[in-house]
């Protein structure tokens, strides 16, 4: 919806409603960023796995080869620091007339700040929603990570009172379905990571 032309106004101020929607709209952006940070840190559903399933052997690696500072780099601060440089630097747009139903009047430097305003609002709006889908996703599928097995630990002693489903009596214990409760994993972070894998974090 066109929020121009309840506030046309050509006054040195700007509109207070104009200024309060935009309020409203920032309280909503962080109030999705706050829900899919509590997703993102409660426990996933922890799918059942097999002990022999080459697809979660890999070793686990606690370095990441793009660092979580890199994704922020990258998602986060250049995004930021481009939009704002666009938006208050002059360019040969920022000098053409503006039309009159511009929300914020004529003046050009209330729209260079809305702009700015705008520009960034976009960014956490997206940046939010992306959490808040992805978190959300994560825990619902539980889907394991390459590296489950090395994270998990699990008890090899008792593996039978672990165990959910699978063909085990008829071939073999090894094809046994067990559940995450074997995991003798103490770091809870580490076990539960683990079950995070899609969709992928990076990605989104």
């Amino acid at each position: 919806m066109d929020r121009a032309a309840p506030y046309v106004n050509h006054a040195k101020r700007i509109p207070k409603r104009l200024i309060l929607s935009y309020i409203f709209d920032w309280i909503v952006i962080i109030l999705i960023a706050i829900v899919g940070y509590l997703f993102s840190i409660v426990s996933p559903y922890h799918r059942p796995f097999s002990l022999v399933d080459q697809n979660i052997s890999y070793p686990y690696v606690e370095k990441e080869k793009i660092s979580t500072s890199t994704l922020i780099l990258v998602s986060l601060v250049a995004p930021a620091i481009i939009t704002l440089v666009l938006s208050l630097v002059p360019t040969p747009h920022s000098k053409a007339p503006l039309q009159d139903a511009h929300p914020i009047g004529s003046s050009l430097w209330k729209r260079r700040l809305w702009e700015w305003n705008t520009a960034w609002m976009g960014l956490a709006l997206s940046l939010a929603t992306a959490l808040l889908i992805t978190s959300g996703m994560k825990n619902t599928f539980g889907k394991p990570r390459p590296d489950l097995l090395n994270r998990c630990k699990p008890d090899l002693q008792n593996l039978r009172s672990h165990a959910v489903g699978g063909y085990g009596d008829e071939v073999s214990e090894g094809i046994l379905l067990v559940s995450w409760t074997i995991c003798t994993q103490t770091s809870k972070e580490i076990l539960n990571d683990g079950f995070a894998s899609f969709p992928s974090g990076h990605s989104s």
